[in-house]
């Protein structure tokens, strides 16, 4: 399972996790930290947004 952190204007960037690669796109899970909680959501990416948000660095993936 591939993990990525996502762009944003926070001091922790949400992590998105890819849990299932199916024909037309990605089932991700998407964690965002808050002070005292976390977010957690999951849901159905496109592969074309997948790689839209890959290729212009809203998304990338985070060294192990």
């Amino acid at each position: 399972m591939k993990t990525f952190a996502i762009r944003s204007s926070d001091q922790n960037p949400a992590v998105m996790e890819l849990i299932n690669e199916i024909e037309d796109g990605f089932v991700v899970r998407i964690v965002r930290q808050k002070e005292d909680w976390e977010d957690i959501s999951e849901e159905f990416m496109t592969r074309e947004l997948f790689e839209t948000c890959l290729r212009t660095g809203y998304i990338y993936e985070k060294s192990a």
